[in-house]
């Protein structure tokens, strides 16, 4: 992945395009028009999103299921 302004490149990993958001906005963010930087916004809190998600899923484990005891019947 390449910068459209000043050609940096990027790598392939897992964290290249956040990498990439994180620099145009710091680098390159008075070149944004408000649609872009809404957009770069946007698509940094997704990714961010994703990356706590993933944490989480390895700190409470794989299940989709998340045992609310509150919400239980007690028999």
């Amino acid at each position: 992945m390449d910068c459209e302004y000043c050609k940096k490149i990027f790598g392939n990993d897992e964290d290249s395009i956040l990498n990439y958001l994180q620099h145009v906005q710091i680098n390159h963010n008075d070149e944004l028009s408000e649609e872009e930087k809404i957009t770069h916004n946007i698509r940094e809190k997704m990714i961010q999103s994703k990356k706590a998600y993933k944490i989480f899923k390895k700190k409470t484990g794989d299940s989709d299921l998340v045992f609310n005891s509150k919400n239980s019947d007690d028999l």
